[in-house]
């Protein structure tokens, strides 16, 4: 070991359990938000292939919850929300709009977070908080892939098929 590491551990700042029960609840608060929307987007983009990438992405985001919502408890506290089903009314602007309104605000998510995630000095909440927003970048991929209305969205059928069609926004109330 260097005799000299002493030294340097001295110098780094470190994050109380206060300090980081607060960044993950702003971090939990701003996902949950996030989340929240896409799901009112999600009930107007009709498109077939869209609307699976929509519950494809809301899908990793209650998973991404789920994490964050661990991850607080273990510090003792609870999170301000819970990610229950939005009723939000179908939007009549064109899907493109939607999805192209919700590809920015992702990224203005992940432009503002990453930078900060470097004042985490726990690694265990770090890499769970380095390991969101690399599925958000990922689920920008399918954002753009969506208001490109790409048919292979999600992969292409076997036998070539091109599904095509739409989806409801809500299911019919009997």
């Amino acid at each position: 070991m260097d005799a000299c590491l002493h030294h340097l551990q001295g110098k780094a700042e470190f994050v109380n359990p206060a300090e980081l029960l607060t960044f993950l609840n702003d971090f939990y608060r701003d996902t949950l938000a996030l989340f929240k929307a896409r799901q009112t987007s999600a009930q107007s983009v009709a498109a077939y292939d869209a609307n699976n990438g929509y519950q494809q992405v809301l899908g990793r985001q209650e998973e991404h919850l789920r994490w964050l919502d661990d991850a607080i408890a273990t510090l003792g506290g609870t999170p301000a929300d819970s990610p229950d089903q939005v009723s939000g009314k179908a939007s009549r602007e064109s899907a493109k709009s939607i999805i192209d309104a919700d590809t920015r605000d992702q990224t203005a998510f992940i432009d503002r977070w990453t930078p900060r995630l470097d004042s985490v000095t726990n690694a265990r909440h770090r890499k769970l908080l380095h390991l969101i927003l690399g599925e958000m970048r990922e689920h920008l991929r399918v954002l753009e892939q969506a208001s490109e209305s790409r048919a292979d969205l999600l992969g292409r059928h076997s036998d070539g098929k091109v599904l095509r069609g739409s989806v409801m926004a809500a299911r019919p109330k009997n």
